[in-house]
């Protein structure tokens, strides 16, 4: 067994190159790896092999502990090669094959997601009437100014392939990719229909949207989404934490204007303060949990 592998295969920023590491009694597993560094003599330690169309001149250590010994590997590569994509894996490369090819058919396989109930609600309460020419006479819709498919696209051009399916929900649910647009299934003369069409533009529908957060409910909306979405605890949807953090955002300058306190919710569990735009869990004690349960703010906040 070499320690050393080499390719003809010149070196190209953007290679990615693929660390393996698994124990000796995966070893078998791993008998067609270009790369062995564990002997028999040594059954505790942690073979490595590595893939990819980059040479590695030198000798590589053997892997005793995969989380210190694995990252001062990568790092050893990262400043061999400057610029390539450095990936470690625990367990032989024939299960992580496997894992690859499932996540690949489950995103292949994946629809339009569901709407959430609160981010529809959203929505409508910022638009109680078609976003852009203010008609209600028309059924309203919620439209997309990133269609799914586009969403896709964004998602399978991105360097990470873990959680392809929860980012690309969660980038087509954002409430800044929606807003309220209206219908016209007879003569497909409302927006939604000229939208579809190409005749309104992303940065009129754009437009639209950010003209919906300077309406004067504006707050009080999105406060009912940010305190209903942290009340939810049995949520079938991942909580879009960037969502919930831009939503901080736009309440934190009227929180600092009207004086606006520190509440808890889920008795205690979390404090939310939107005029420093922080959101944190722990016991913070709830000793009646009426008023603070309904998100009231607290006569005497703690400080944490």
């Amino acid at each position: 067994m070499g320690q050393t592998f080499l390719t003809s295969v010149p070196r190209r920023r953007g290679d990615l190159l693929v660390l393996y590491a698994a124990t000796a009694a995966q070893q078998a597993a791993g008998s067609a790896a270009s790369l062995d560094l564990a002997g028999p003599h040594e059954p505790h330690t942690v073979t490595g092999w590595w893939d990819g169309t980059v040479p590695y001149e030198g000798v590589l250590p053997v892997l005793r502990n995969i989380p210190a010994e694995g990252l001062r590997l990568v790092t050893e590569f990262q400043d061999r090669y400057p610029g390539l994509d450095i990936r470690l894996h625990a367990g032989p490369r024939e299960a992580w094959h496997a894992a690859d090819e499932r996540r690949r058919s489950e995103w292949e396989a994946m629809q339009r997601p569901p709407l959430p109930r609160e981010t529809e609600r959203l929505a409508h309460q910022l638009s109680p009437e078609c976003a852009l020419c203010g008609t209600t006479a028309r059924e309203l819709q919620i439209a997309h100014i990133l269609d799914w498919p586009a969403i896709r696209r964004i998602i399978e051009a991105e360097p990470l392939k873990k959680h392809m399916p929860l980012r690309a929900t969660l980038a087509f649910h954002n409430p800044w990719n929606m807003l309220v647009l209206c219908r016209d299934y007879v003569h497909k003369s409302g927006c939604h229909d000229k939208q579809e069409r190409g005749e309104i533009t992303e940065q009129q529908v754009r437009e639209a949207r950010r003209a919906l957060d300077l309406r004067r409910d504006a707050d009080r909306i999105y406060g009912r989404f940010l305190d209903q979405a942290l009340l939810t605890q049995h949520r079938k949807t991942a909580l879009d934490t960037n969502a919930m953090a831009a939503v901080m955002i736009q309440l934190m300058k009227s929180a600092q204007n009207n004086g606006s306190k520190p509440y808890l919710l889920r008795h205690g569990l979390v404090e939310v303060d939107r005029s420093s735009g922080s959101v944190g869990w722990g016991n913070h004690g709830c000793p009646t949990g009426s008023a603070r349960e309904t998100g009231h703010p607290l006569q005497e906040p703690k400080n944490h």
